[in-house]
């Protein structure tokens, strides 16, 4: 990475951590202006609206509650996702979309994150309704049931709206990838092409699906990379197969999901007693969130430090399983296309990087054989 290159990295990195900071900030605001005002407040004029224009129903009241929540959130907040998600990426020439593109993105995964939230805050406030003060277990199973439908789903639902994909036919590191594949016991549909560079300039590469719907997905970017490169960077999605981090993962933030909850509805129920609601009223949304909110931001250094070990290992299975100094490379390229800090400050990479430093991987890789 030549000097230039790494001082816009830096910008960029400093720029990403603002927007990560006020997007907190963002949030918490407008919960603050729903919720200021304690039994008068915003948020439980307008439920009190919702519920009588409903006549009451709590299916039809909770949905149009959860609905009108998000909407207004997604709306007010579309000048400030178009700075950070848009201008941002155009500035530092990181995107190929145009301005209609990326709204119609935006209104696409708008439209999918709105009916997600409603479906499950639906079903976290029938929980309270017919199980009571114990809604936090039903709701945790329910967790865990969402996160296996949404991996199933990923590949053939959810990922085509965004971007096409084709089966890749032919490509000079297939049959050495398959060969890969086939030696780590690993089951998958099919190699997969994805049309990235119509919207973006970065280079990305994906284990997906479960059971039938798995299968590997290399952006049209990434399949531009010397074959040994490409190889390198699958071996090490492979290896979180072979490590198990996906259950291992998901293990972890069930346990995580399942003590959030339960705090959350100890909150909840002193919420309901000051304002005088049933736990079932979604008036007490505005709290549900950030509650729920704070308590991924605590947990945020735990997961994320969990998750840069897991990474760690996929990056020594890949070490054994292909070419160091290819891996080394493969890293080096990706961190200039995506603009990629190699030095990261500790503190920062505790509490916001799900991976390694690029340095420290590129490091170990180059290292490796001299290691071993």
């Amino acid at each position: 990475m030549t000097e230039e290159l790494k001082i816009k990295a830096e910008r960029y990195e400093r720029i990403r951590n603002i927007f990560f900071l006020s997007d907190q900030v963002l949030l918490f605001l407008f919960l603050f202006l729903l919720l200021y005002g304690g039994k008068a407040s915003l948020a439980l004029r307008c439920w009190r609206w919702t519920a009588e224009l409903c006549r009451s129903n709590f299916w039809l009241s909770t949905l149009l509650f959860v609905f009108l929540f998000e909407a207004a959130y997604v709306i007010l907040t579309l000048p400030y996702e178009y700075l950070k998600d848009y201008r941002v990426e155009l500035k530092f020439d990181l995107t190929n979309q145009t301005f209609s593109g990326w709204m119609a993105d935006f209104f696409k995964s708008s439209l999918l994150s709105v009916l997600l939230l409603m479906a499950a805050f639906l079903f976290c406030y029938a929980s309270m309704r017919y199980v009571g003060e114990y809604w936090f277990l039903l709701a945790s199973a329910g967790w865990i049931v969402l996160q296996i439908v949404l991996g199933m789903i990923f590949p053939v639902l959810i990922l085509p709206l965004f971007y096409k994909s084709e089966e890749l036919k032919e490509h000079p590191c297939k049959e050495e990838l398959l060969k890969l594949i086939d030696k780590a016991g690993l089951k998958i549909t099919g190699l997969y092409r994805l049309d990235m560079s119509e919207k973006t300039k970065k280079a990305n590469a994906m284990l997906c699906g479960l059971g039938a719907t798995r299968r590997v997905m290399l952006s049209d970017g990434l399949l531009e990379y010397l074959p040994e490169e490409i190889v390198a960077i699958m071996a090490h999605e492979i290896g979180h197969y072979k490590k198990r981090h996906i259950w291992k993962l998901a293990a972890l933030h069930t346990v995580l999901i399942f003590l959030g909850l339960f705090i959350l509805s100890r909150v909840l129920s002193w919420y309901c007693g000051f304002c005088g609601l049933e736990l079932s009223e979604a008036g007490t949304l505005p709290v549900f969130i950030a509650v729920f909110s704070l308590w991924q931001l605590v947990i945020m250094p735990l997961t994320n430090g969990f998750s840069r070990r897991c990474e760690n290992e996929a990056d020594l299975f890949a070490l054994e399983n292909a070419d160091n100094l290819a891996f080394a490379s493969a890293l080096k390229r990706l961190a200039a296309e995506n603009l990629a800090v190699m030095e990261v400050n500790r503190f920062i990479e505790i509490f916001l990087y799900s991976h390694p430093a690029t340095g420290k991987r590129v490091a170990l890789a180059e290292n490796y054989k001299a290691r071993s």
